[in-house]
């Protein structure tokens, strides 16, 4: 039985990553040059995906728009290419008033945690450059908060002010659990201000859910997810990969 790959581009605002899945199972992931490497030799040898969902968060880079052109030309399936839009019939209801603005990696994220289980609610947690918690409730995403994350939050204590630094080695120190709630000085304080502050928002935000939901799921993600410290005794599901995870499963989903 020849096997399904399917492919994930997914265009930030500061990175291009591109995803392969192989019968469901995420193989690799390739970044930037590597990512139009890897299609520029796909197009050239004929080995291209059976389809592919692109998830662009602003406008294409020239290379994407041309490689997609090319898709369009040449693949004996062009329809198989999907340009993600909030909009789309996703599989699950989308309950959002601004959707031309909503993030597709949130929209990612919810269909990750409903594929797991739809019909409890969930808080989805996902920690990059900016933080995201989103509640996701019987199976449709209702919405949730963004805030800076914990390089933004101390990048901006420095664009900000005169005298504070911005320390280089933040996650190094925060790894190590320096200063997580109380600095003793300047340096220590910063971490205790964004690693720490991030924590006590997130344990908010639980309070908050719990008042709702009390048997609430928790599902975390996202490059900084590791800072993470919760004290609730509920199991927190945990995936660096959910994102990709969500998009596969958007792409199932989409005609």
């Amino acid at each position: 039985m020849k096997q399904a790959l399917h492919w994930i581009l997914d265009i930030g605002n500061t990175r291009t990553k591109l995803a392969a899945f192989l019968d469901g199972e995420l193989m690799d992931v390739w970044m930037d040059r590597e990512a139009e490497q890897v299609a520029n030799e796909a197009m050239e040898s004929n080995a291209l995906p059976s389809r592919m969902l692109v998830a662009a968060s602003g406008e294409k880079p020239e290379f994407w728009t041309t490689w997609n052109d090319r898709w369009q030309a040449s693949h004996l399936h062009p329809e198989g290419l999907v340009n993600l839009r909030a909009s789309m019939d996703l599989g699950f209801e989308v309950r959002y008033d601004s959707l031309t603005t909503l993030g597709l990696d949130r929209l990612a994220n919810a269909a990750a945690v409903i594929a797991l289980e739809a019909d409890v609610p969930w808080m989805v947690i996902d920690m990059g450059t900016c933080m995201t918690v989103d509640a996701v409730e019987n199976g449709a995403f209702i919405g949730g908060a963004i805030s800076p994350g914990i390089d933004l939050r101390l990048r901006s204590m420095y664009a900000g002010t005169h005298s504070l630094p911005y320390p280089e080695n933040w996650q190094e120190l925060g790894g190590k659990g320096v200063a997580m709630h109380i600095g003793n000085d300047t340096l220590s304080s910063l971490l205790a201000g964004a690693l720490g502050g991030i924590n006590a928002e997130i344990q908010g935000r639980m309070e908050a859910f719990k008042k709702h939901w009390p048997e609430f799921r928790v599902a975390v993600t996202g490059g900084d997810a590791s800072f993470l410290e919760v004290d609730d005794p509920r199991p927190i599901f945990a995936d660096p990969n959910l994102t990709w995870k969500g998009y596969y499963q958007i792409l199932q989903n989409v005609e």
